[in-house]
């Protein structure tokens, strides 16, 4: 079968496509054959080489997929061949064919299209983990959301009009702006034209905002720290900021990482406020967990409540040049790999 695989860490064109053997299904297990791959900033930092327990070189990156099941393993019981289905690894998405636990796998509706199914997995339960689960966010409360027009920033504003919050977002261009607004966001701000602090204290008259959702980190991080009302919660799931269009920028990075204010306890208790990080790859085997939240998506999707925004497709052949257009932060919405 066709993978890509990163052969070393560096640039885009150091994922390369390979023919590698086919996996076994193993006992517990279901073999899938991949429809769509949904690409992840995270699957950018596995080829940089700085994300968490990313295997040396050669490896096959990616986390989620979405197919048919060609194979089931003799102890699998969920799962029969000919089901659709979503599917996440840790690492080894970006091929034709995919091994998973059944566990790791869920059916899709059939009116979803696998474009569709490579979409929703990742990107929203990073959503609603963030924002249901850990700031346990309420109606009327004020949100304030970083890259509000990519895959997760898209799913966060759809569930937060849907439990009537208020949404701010910060966008690099007028561009995503207009995807964000189109989403339900009612207040934007454009980081290349806009001191984004500012206009929130504006629009809030000086109270600022109750929860903050933040994959960027750097002077976002210490900007939007300040913005948290009391009662706040803030929660960070990425650090964006110390990436290059082409690799880690160094220079960037450390003035980023120097801007990123010290989090002092005694003051999180004086100032009423609390900070949460996640990383969903570390939570792999939360197994109840997320089959519970995916149900609740799932049921969101047929009630018409969420929609995947697919920003661009591109064909197995070009996946290289799609990570680096997902790097390049010329994207919005979700990029999907078509098989």
């Amino acid at each position: 079968m066709k993978a890509a695989m990163v052969t070393s860490f560096g640039p885009p064109e150091t994922l390369r496509l390979k023919e590698v053997t086919k996996p076994v299904c193993e006992k517990n297990h279901i073999l899938v054959a991949v429809k769509a791959i949904g690409l992840n900033f995270a699957d950018v930092m596995a080829r940089l080489g700085v994300y968490p327990s990313v295997p040396d070189p050669p490896f096959i990156p990616g986390l989620e997929v979405s197919g048919v099941v060609i194979e089931v393993g003799s102890e699998a019981k969920s799962f029969k061949r000919g089901d659709r289905v979503i599917a996440f690894t840790r690492q080894g998405a970006y091929a034709e064919f995919v091994s998973v636990n059944e566990n790791h796998a869920y059916p899709i509706p059939k009116k979803m299209s696998f474009e569709e199914g490579a979409s929703i997995g990742v990107t929203y339960l990073t959503a609603y983990h963030g924002l249901v689960t850990l700031a346990n966010i309420r109606k009327d409360e004020k949100l304030l959301l970083h890259a509000a027009a990519g895959g997760v920033g898209t799913a966060t504003i759809q569930i937060a009009r849907h439990l009537g919050v208020e949404v701010f977002g910060a966008a690099s261009s007028a561009q995503k702006l207009d995807v964000a607004y189109q989403q339900g966001m009612q207040h934007g701000f454009n980081y290349q034209t806009e001191d984004f602090e500012r206009g929130v204290r504006q629009k809030t008259q000086g109270k600022g905002v109750d929860v903050v959702m933040d994959s960027v980190g750097g002077m976002v991080f210490r900007k939007s720290w300040r913005l948290l009302a009391p009662m706040g919660r803030y929660v960070l799931y990425g650090f964006a900021a110390v990436t290059g269009k082409r690799g880690i920028n160094k220079l960037k990075a450390m003035k980023e990482m120097i801007v990123t204010p010290l989090v002092y306890p005694p003051n999180i208790v004086s100032k009423n406020i609390g900070l949460f990080g996640f990383n969903l790859y570390f939570l792999f085997d939360k197994v109840e967990y997320f089959k519970k939240a995916s149900r609740q998506l799932m049921k969101w999707y047929n009630e018409k409540v969420i929609k995947p925004v697919i920003g661009a497709r591109f064909t197995f052949d070009r996946i290289a040049e799609a990570q680096g257009f997902l790097q390049s932060r010329k994207s919005f919405g979700k990029i999907v790999v078509v098989m």
